[in-house]
């Protein structure tokens, strides 16, 4: 096993912990996005209640409970937003981190595969060299017994 070998598999570990946090990044970014859907659903809800109870003779505090629970859900909106975003920046970064890793993985995979096509052509050579050898012994004594 080579420098290279070694080398190739610590980056091919590096790569799949880089895969696997990908994964929780977009795990976390799938639940972030189906919650502020629901949140948003909820405040389209309120929204209509208050539209509905302002048109009616009803208890004005019915309506200040509905724009009280309307702003929070506003605020949550916003803030789970603001949570989409970090983790769509931490998913480029790690994106990134992943391509990185991937080069170099793919580095050190092309110096594998040169240092085995070099100790090919250095294993071609040495039998070559001892068929040469061979080949002139062969000459030589054909020649001396001629």
């Amino acid at each position: 096993m080579t420098c290279w070998d070694v080398l190739e598999r610590r980056t091919k570990m590096e790569w799949d912990k880089a895969v696997e946090a990908i994964y929780e990044v977009r795990s976390r970014l799938e639940e972030q996005q189906m919650l502020c859907e629901r949140v948003q659903k909820i405040a389209e809800q309120y929204q209509e209640k208050i539209k509905a109870t302002q048109g009616s003779a009803t208890r004005f505090g019915d309506i200040r409970l509905y724009r009280n629970s309307l702003k929070d859900m506003q605020h949550a909106v916003g803030s789970i937003r603001r949570q989409i975003a970090i983790l769509e920046l931490e998913l480029t970064r790690k994106r990134s981190l992943l391509t990185q890793v991937e080069m170099e993985r793919q580095k050190y995979q092309k110096l594998i595969e040169r240092e085995k096509e070099r100790a090919a052509k250095a294993i071609a050579r040495q039998e070559a060299q001892a068929l040469d050898e061979i080949g002139g012994q062969l000459h030589y004594r054909k020649s001396k017994l001629a």
